[in-house]
């Protein structure tokens, strides 16, 4: 099974709230109180019946609706607040026209075996999940009938359904470092929900049953820890570690499950507890690996990874490792849904992999590529736009030359000794750009197009005319520096300063060509023809360091103060730094 979408109104900031998921890796990113939690917590309502609380309606509103979307169902519910009390609606299913069609194919085939026990133990699954009633002596035809006869109706609504059981995994930060906990939500909890579908043959109490079946779950584990080489793996983390015990825990009274994980040094157990965050994680990892190559429902054939901010505390390396992990589990085709906070998780994903959360007043809005999202996530990639700057950069400035390119960064670190980087601002060079429109419309959707700024010079390119259009924006984010090139737009005196600076800096001598007079008659020269001045300058650099477009503007970022740097240019930096 996998969700596909899932629609919220009134659950704390989710108001008219709607994103779909990928099949395979969605990954959920945001600042602090942005709502990635408060989806996750609906996605447990209905997925796992986790009980709405008073705090969980918005403050405006009194009713919470959540809805669902399975590659088979669309299941709704709503809760609504009457003061203090809350009044639970039921769970209602509608199955999608795909899932109906493949049943009644499947159900109408002439080959169909209503004798097999495979056949007929599905018979009974469908039968239960479109609440017909099912027996142990149900007539096999007659429960193939009732189903059949329910799907002739256009508008099949089941309620009072229940959430079908499916492979899945829920941990968040605190069960990566509780190992305990991480073991009985990943090899315990599907078991106690099986024991008591088994029978009972014998005269032994449900009591001693459950105790025997759990120590043969635990005798079980720990045999495989040790044959699929995890007990190896957890061996680079602790160096004496030589066995795991998994000793079951069952209180009589609450019909309660857990287990007690001992850690045995050279045969002395140790406290885990004890441990770094980072091992705890590390471990809890390895074991995350065994699992996705354990099924714990023989009917569903992948698992569902909810993952809520397991990077916490984890170093860059192992960081990777583990998205590594989920990307294989997501390769073997399980789908794992997780929220994070890591860059470097952010950007070793695919652009239409991320779901951007931002809450305004109260109001959580998702931001994602929805359109052509197979050709936007490949033109974005292309040009190497990192996600980090895709979706949280405060400002994106799109230049035109490789000389601006530069010039940017090294000003900003002459001027506000800090990265231009680490004030989440973007240089996006436009020549890089193949697909205009698509690249266009991919920022459009993810990035806040008032924070996208234009620097070029007077003489646009076509292709910088086409995306000027398509950005649609406004003149005051036009900055247009020079004449027929950016590096025109800097007087002879700030072009002779800079770059002498630059040769002194890097211990060459100046050439005697280099002087501003000789500028002055090249700049006259090239405003007449066709030649271009960024080009035709290098020949007054005979014997000095190598000067190119980018170490030119590398020159002018560090060299030159402000009152050397054109007006217009001063304003855009100031534009971007006063929100940044």
């Amino acid at each position: 099974m996998k969700i596909k979408k899932i629609t919220v109104d009134g659950f704390r900031c989710l108001l008219d709230f709607e994103v779909t998921f990928e099949d395979d890796l969605t990954v959920i990113v945001g600042e602090n109180d942005a709502g990635k939690s408060s989806l996750v917590e609906c996605l447990k309502v209905v997925t796992q019946g986790r009980e709405v609380e008073i705090d969980d309606f918005n403050h405006n509103l009194d009713v919470i609706s959540i809805s669902i979307n399975t590659d088979e169902f669309k299941f709704s519910k709503q809760y609504k607040k009457n003061e203090t009390v809350i009044t639970e609606g039921d769970l209602t299913a509608s199955p999608t026209v795909e899932y109906i069609n493949s049943i009644r194919s499947w159900l109408n085939n002439a080959n169909l075996d209503l004798e097999d026990a495979d056949e007929q133990g599905k018979i009974k699954q469908t039968a239960k999940i479109f609440g017909i009633p099912v027996r142990a002596n149900s007539n096999i035809a007659n429960l193939k009938t009732s189903i059949l006869e329910m799907l002739d109706d256009d508008n099949v609504v089941i309620t009072g359904a229940t959430f079908p059981s499916f492979n899945n995994i829920q941990l968040d930060g605190r069960h990566f470092e509780n190992v305990s906990g991480f073991f009985k939500e990943v090899f315990l909890k599907g078991k106690q929900s099986e024991i008591w579908d088994e029978e009972i043959n014998d005269e032994r109490t449900i009591e001693e049953f459950v105790k025997d079946k759990i120590n043969s779950y635990s005798t079980h584990i720990e045999q495989s820890i040790v044959d699929t080489g995890i007990l190896r793996r957890m061996q680079l983390f602790l160096k004496d570690l030589t066995e795991v015990k998994i000793e079951p825990v069952f209180q009589k009274k609450d019909l309660n499950i857990d287990a007690k994980v001992k850690f045995i040094e050279n045969g002395q157990e140790v406290s885990i507890d004890k441990k770094g965050d980072g091992t705890k994680r590390r471990i809890t990892m390895a074991l995350l690996e065994y699992k996705k190559e354990q099924a714990l429902l023989d009917h569903d054939t992948s698992t569902i990874y909810l993952l809520d901010e397991p990077d916490t505390h984890l170093h860059v390396k192992a960081q990777i490792e583990f998205l590594n992990t989920v990307k294989d589990f997501a390769r073997t085709g399980s789908q794992v849904i997780l929220t994070t906070h890591s860059p470097f998780i952010i950007n070793s994903v695919q652009p239409k992999k991320l779901r951007l959360l931002e809450n305004l007043d109260n109001h959580s809005r998702i931001k994602y590529i929805k359109s052509d999202v197979e050709a936007a996530d490949r033109i974005l990639r292309s040009i190497g736009v990192e996600n980090t700057y895709l979706f949280f950069a405060r400002h994106i400035i799109i230049v035109e030359g490789e000389t601006e390119e530069q010039f940017l960064p090294s000003h900003f670190i002459k001027s506000f000794d800090e990265t231009i980087s680490s004030s989440l601002i973007k240089i996006i060079n436009c020549k890089g750009i193949t697909n205009i429109p698509g690249f266009a419309k991919a920022m459009l959707e993810i990035h806040n197009p008032e924070n996208i700024h234009l620097l070029y010079d007077n003489d646009a390119s076509p292709e910088l005319t086409e995306l000027i259009n398509e950005l649609g924006v406004p003149d005051e984010r036009k900055y247009i520096i020079g004449t027929k090139e950016f590096e025109d737009a800097f007087s002879d005196e700030a072009l002779h300063l800079a770059w002498c600076n630059y040769l002194t800096d890097a211990g060459k001598e100046i050439p005697n060509t280099w002087s501003i007079e000789a500028i002055k008659t090249i700049r006259t020269e090239c405003a007449n023809t066709d030649k271009k001045f960024s080009k035709e300058i290098r020949s007054l650099n005979q014997g000095g360091k190598k000067m190119s477009k980018p170490i030119l503007g590398n020159a002018i970022g560090q060299h030159l103060d402000s009152e050397h740097i054109p007006p217009r240019l001063l304003e855009l930096v100031q534009a971007v730094m006063q929100s940044a």
